[in-house]
Order: C-alpha cells, then structure tokens, then sequence
C-alpha cells in the first residue's frame, strides 16, 4: 500500500499540468500504480534478457570443441539430446553405444549452437542462475559508466566525447577481464571483487590493444551508416519525385552498409577482444564449456598483445561469424517481440487512465497537435 502511494503521488507529480492555480489533472491511482510498475517491468526484462545473451555470445565467441568432443556423448551434458529433432529414446541409445568419442555433426559439436541448447547445458552445469552469472560486476560496470557520464561526460561537453568514452573504456579493462572469465570458467566460491583484486595489472594491461581497437571498430560500424541516414532523413520527409527516390537509395544504402560493417567489421572486433581475455585465462581456472585458451595465441607482452589483434583475428573463420550471426539474430527477434508485449500494455493502460480521467486524454491530444 506504501509503494503503491508513493508512486501515484510520483506520477501525479511528474504528469499533472497546471493552466492555472486552480486547474491540474488528476492521475487515477490505479492505472498509475500500473502503469508505473509496467515500465519498472520492462526495465528489468530488459536488462536480465540484454544480459543473458552477452553471457550466451561470450560462450558462443571463445567454445572450441576438440576433435573427437560432442557435448551430447559427454555425460554431464547428457540432456542436451532432449533437444534434438530425432526421437529422444533413439537418440539415448546412440550414445550410449558410440561413447564418449561420438560426433555427430557440426552443428552438434558446438554447446552454443542454439541459445535453447546453451540454457540447457549452462542450468545443467552450473545450476539454475547460471546464464546470469557474472552479473553482480556487470551491473557495477553499468553504474560506474551512468556515473561517468554523468559527472565528466556532461561537464566537458560532446566535443571530447568520443576520446572521454575510449579513456572510460580503457580504465574498464580489468573489469571487463574478470567479466568474461566468470563467464567461461565453471562457478567458485569467489566474488567478482576477489577476481578483480587477485588479477595482476600487468595481466589487464595485455587487453587495452583489444579493447581499444574494439572501441573504434564500434565507432566507425555506427558513424558513417548514421551519416547517410541523416542525409537521407530530411529528403524523405520534404522531398518528391527524383528527391524522394535519392533519399531513399541513401537510407537503404545506410542501412546495408551499417549491416556490412557490424557483421564483418565490428562483430569480429567484439570476438577478438573476447578471445584475448581468454588467452589470459589462468591455468588453474576450469573453462565451462569445450574451450583451448591456448589456441587463441600466448599473450605475455605488450607487443604480442598489439599482434595479436591479427593472429586472434585468423581464427575466426566463417562458420564462427554465421553461428554468432544466427544467435545475434535469434536475440534481436526475442527484443522485438519483447517491445511488441510491452508497447501493447503501455497502450492499454494509456488508455485505461484516459478512461478513469478524460482531462488526460484532452492533454495529450493537445500535446500531440502542438508537436510536444
């Protein structure tokens, strides 16, 4: 009852409009209660969904199955037959007389070929919180950059902006290293703080070269496409005939070439940067899934960190960018479907309050007419 109170006084505050002293509209309680607890909702949704498909593609960017490895002959990962597309008896019977060695696919290989198969093993081998492991430093990072951002991006102004945010990231190094190896290794006793404070510097200093090319990959994969689709914008909307047409071959060609440079450019640049955290995992550390740290090169100088960017590049090879494409894909349908859920009850409440309360309706029809 107190927080219901206390959040339609909130929204009350936050919407009520004053022509006058004597006029101001009233918030209906319920719907604000609503209506409020709905965006708090989707919020959270959000962030746990945005958070479990960063910790399924740092999976997806450093497995590396062996030959002769299938997680489906591997007996602590039986239950992944359950969700093939053959029959489950069958399937249990093929296994068990094949052995461990079996393999039974490309496909099959991977533990991260589906985010359904990767849910399955994660629940499986590290327990039901398992895909939002790691989480605790992911949120402190979240906080340390709304901080940033707010306190010395803000003050300097946007001219120094860029530059400010690769500094930012740079600093985050230690904890970004951490983070992926909560990620990959299998669940201890220790908390992302111990991780960070047991970390040597100098074992961080080795991602900065990734980190940073990461930054700027990211920076160019966004600029130029944004380019050309605020050149294209105003002709779209003011022009006609041959203006329209160029307007919109802009927007199109803006929007291919913004999926060009994230699939071929900044996607690889995010996997690089990965795989050189995992390089530097610690041999006392027990990788999660199929995974050889060794095979993404031995980083122990500044200069190997810096040729690195090349070597660790060469063992991307296609089918790892289409597994990580199809997975990218998988979670960009499971946000729009989640946008689609949550903009339907938004409009449904919306227009619940315009029910209990017309002035509310009359106020956004004239906030609309008046382009507010």
């Amino acid at each position: 009852m107190l927080l219901s109170r206390a959040i339609h006084h909130t929204v009350t505050a936050c919407c009520s409009v004053r022509d006058n002293e004597d006029d101001q509209i009233d918030i209906p309680k319920g719907p604000a209660f609503v209506f409020v607890s709905t965006v708090i909702l989707c919020l959270l949704a959000v962030t746990l969904a945005q958070y479990v498909a960063t910790v399924i593609l740092t999976l997806a960017a450093v497995e590396d199955p062996h030959e002769g490895y299938s997680p489906l002959s591997n007996e602590s990962s039986q239950h992944l037959i359950l969700e093939n597309d053959y029959d489950a008896g069958e399937a249990q019977l093929e296994a068990n007389d094949s052995g461990r060695n079996r393999v039974y696919g490309g496909k099959d290989l991977f533990v991260t070929s589906s985010i359904r198969r990767t849910l399955a093993y994660l629940r499986r081998e590290a327990g039901p919180w398992s895909p939002f492991r790691g989480m605790s430093a992911y949120i402190v990072m979240q906080i340390v950059s709304v901080l940033y951002t707010t306190f010395v991006v803000s003050l300097l102004g946007s001219m120094f902006q860029t530059f400010l945010y690769l500094i930012f990231f740079l600093c985050l190094a230690p904890l970004s290293l951490v983070l992926t190896h909560i990620i990959i290794t299998v669940p201890t006793q220790r908390t992302w703080f111990r991780r960070l404070r047991n970390t040597p510097f100098s074992l961080s200093t080795l991602t900065l070269p990734a980190v940073g090319a990461e930054y700027v990959v990211r920076q160019v994969t966004y600029f130029f496409p944004n380019l050309l689709i605020g050149i294209a914008l105003p002709y779209l909307a003011h022009g006609s005939g041959w203006t329209k047409v160029f307007g919109t071959f802009v927007f199109v060609f803006g929007i291919a070439l913004f999926l060009l440079l994230f699939v071929f450019l900044s996607l690889p640049a995010t996997v690089v940067r990965i795989r050189v955290q995992a390089a530097l995992l610690p041999e006392d550390e027990e990788p999660i899934i199929p995974l050889d740290s060794k095979a993404f090169g031995t980083v122990t100088t500044m200069r190997d960190a810096i040729y690195s960017l090349v070597n660790t590049l060469k063992t991307l090879n296609f089918s790892d960018k289409m597994r990580l494409f199809k997975l990218l894909l998988k979670f960009y349908v499971i946000a729009i479907a989640m946008s689609t859920v949550f903009v339907f009850l938004f409009v449904l409440e919306v227009l619940w309050m315009v029910k209990e309360s017309p002035a509310i309706g009359q106020y956004l029809k004239d906030a609309l007419s008046n382009g507010q």
